[in-house]
């Protein structure tokens, strides 16, 4: 590798470089190529900048425009903007092109979905409206501005009829791996979905999709619920199904590492309650539940963590959150202790818990179009940390940024 450094002094040299020089360093020598290439190199590289300190936010919002009287589009904005005080202000973000799409423009029947992300990496599904169960999948690593469009799924074409889908998407540490894993639900008697689900897994070092040997759980999970990773596993909220005859809320986790489903209760209050429209999500990199009533007259959400992983009696509320003009969903945490919600007209707003302040943060999708015709799209706002990302994606079947 070098005539003047040991190999091992190279490679610590190596690992404190930032993503950008380390790509352009895979062209000094076979050898630097493949040692900056390999998972091991990769993931100590990870370890060592903790992404989660980079101060950074990856947010995504969609506008819908009026192009003329008779047809209108969606545009998907994605930037990186810092997690303080100046995240508001759309005259302080960097810009990023996502590869995802051609074009800016398109059918407002189509819709991409942000399944997940670790790390830098982001995971896609795409869902083609005239085809209900067509999905495609897509990694991006905006740091490398490259993305990788994965096969098509084995269950795609055998199904018929309707169906539902969820997504988890995560890291193998054991193998250095990333994973997607996909459960899809068959539309069953009485317009409801059959249980188990088929669940196939993709894992980017193999580059294919698989079934899984475990048993497949035998809830329905919240359609409108995305999964989170942590503590190795993707969750979701779901409940049994309703030939069971007692209704029940759970969590689902599915382990990474050990391919496996298991349970993690919800608090006491909440297991039997229906018209919960509960999520979960990530707090200080604890579990966190966050459940809403619908029919309730005030309506409020409110944030539970669970201190101790897996152990249902360390289920801890938090704080309620409640607005006057009405509440439709939590979008993320910042550091600073604020939450990101939306309100009932989709205008997306900072809520301070301690102080129960609300600050408006310019980004309004109004029922009804302005003058130039554009509306911000409230179902499209996404928000997580981000840090640059060493995972290279497959070069032959990765399509560069623009």
């Amino acid at each position: 590798m070098s005539d003047f450094l040991p190999s091992d002094v190279v490679v610590e040299i190596l690992i404190r470089l930032p993503v950008k020089s380390l790509v352009r360093l895979r062209c000094v020598c076979k050898d630097w190529c493949s040692l900056i290439s390999s998972n091991t190199f990769i993931a100590t590289h990870t370890n060592r900048h903790d992404n989660n300190k980079s101060g950074l936010l990856l947010f995504r919002y969609g506008k819908s425009i009026r192009l003329n009287i008779v047809n209108s589009g969606q545009y998907e904005n994605f930037s990186l903007r810092t997690d303080d005080g100046s995240f508001g202000n759309n005259n302080n973000f960097i810009q990023l092109s996502c590869p995802l799409k051609p074009h800016s423009f398109w059918s407002r029947y189509d819709f991409t979905n942000i399944v997940g992300s670790w790390n830098g990496l982001f995971c896609f599904a795409y869902n083609d409206h005239y085809q209900r169960n067509y999905y495609s999948y897509t990694l991006w690593n905006p740091s490398i501005h490259r993305a990788l469009s994965l096969p098509e799924p084995n269950f795609t074409l055998s199904l018929h009829g309707r169906s539902k889908h969820s997504h988890g998407f995560g890291y193998d540490p054991s193998t250095n791996d990333i994973k997607l894993v996909r459960l899809v639900y068959l539309e069953g008697r009485l317009h409801g979905y059959k249980v188990p689900p088929l669940v196939e897994i993709y894992t980017l070092n193999t580059g294919c999709w698989r079934a899984i040997a475990a048993p497949a759980p035998s809830y329905i999970v919240n359609e409108r619920c995305l999964s989170v990773f942590v503590n190795g596993a993707s969750h979701w909220v779901a409940h049994t199904p309703p030939e069971e005859g007692t209704f029940r809320n759970v969590i689902v986790a599915f382990d990474m590492v050990d391919e496996v489903f298991h349970e993690i209760p919800v608090p006491d209050c909440f297991v039997g309650k229906l018209y919960l429209n509960m999520t979960v999500a990530v707090l200080d990199g604890l579990l966190c539940l966050v459940p809403f009533n619908e029919r309730m007259e005030e309506q409020s959400f409110s944030i539970w963590i669970m201190k101790e992983y897996g152990i249902g009696e360390s289920w801890t509320k938090l704080f309620n959150i409640h607005i006057s003009k009405g509440l439709k969903r939590v979008v993320a945490f910042r550091k600073n202790g604020e939450v990101l919600v939306t309100d009932r007209i989709g205008e997306l707003l900072s809520y301070e818990p301690h102080i129960k302040r609300v600050t408006q943060l310019g980004f309004l999708s109004s029922t009804e179009e302005s003058e130039t015709g554009t509306r911000y799209c409230e179902d499209w706002f996404y928000l997580d940390k981000y840090g640059e990302s060493l995972i290279l994606l497959n070069a032959k079947n990765g399509v560069s940024g623009r």
